[in-house]
């Protein structure tokens, strides 16, 4: 069986870092290298900044590999060349309320260029959703890289009982033995 993503060094927190920086970013889709700069950076960036920070290779191979692999809340794909990042609720939401329920062919993430109109960011409420779906992912793959313990509660009555046999029967030899020599002494 393969290994999950989530049982990964560090992936979790990650995947909650990157839920909640892209659910209230200013945009619902960004290129890769902004995303990464975001979640790499040490302050507070304008987004001037961000589109000009210098970005590491390794820190891109990481945040990409993250993306690619959490297919059930990122979104990644390619305009024009340029790697870029959604995070799916987020563009649903922004797609929803587009007039009359249609995107007009702007549900494709390929059209939303750095001119699209900003969407609104998540909720808290939404992103904590988010946040505990992660959660209980990691949570499925742990435990089921655990393995069965269907044996186990068995396995520990047995012990159990065969403890408590043994005790009792020591106990009960122990008492017959000093009521044998104290009786024994009566008579004599």
């Amino acid at each position: 069986m393969a290994k999950s993503h989530y049982l990964e060094k560090d992936r979790l927190a990650n995947v909650i870092a990157a839920i909640q920086i892209l659910g209230v970013a200013d945009r619902a889709s960004g290129s890769l290298n902004r995303w990464v700069a975001e979640l790499e950076a040490s302050e507070e960036l304008t987004s001037e900044q961000l589109d000009s920070a210098p970005i590491k290779f390794a820190e891109r191979k990481k945040w990409q590999t993250v993306f690619e692999q959490h297919p059930e809340f990122f979104k990644s794909y390619t305009q024009r060349g340029e790697p870029r990042v959604l995070l799916r609720w987020r563009y649903a939401e922004a797609v929803k309320h587009e007039p009359n329920g249609k995107a007009d062919d702007k549900d494709k993430p390929e059209n939303e260029g750095d001119n699209a109109p900003p969407s609104r960011p998540l909720t808290a409420d939404q992103i904590q959703v988010l946040i505990n779906t992660a959660i209980e992912m990691h949570a499925k793959e742990a435990a089921a890289e655990r393995g069965p313990e269907r044996l186990q509660p068995f396995l520990m009555a047995t012990i159990g009982a065969v403890l408590g046999t043994l005790a009792g029967g020591t106990i009960m030899v122990l008492l017959a033995l000093m009521q044998t020599a104290h009786t024994a002494r009566l008579f004599d």
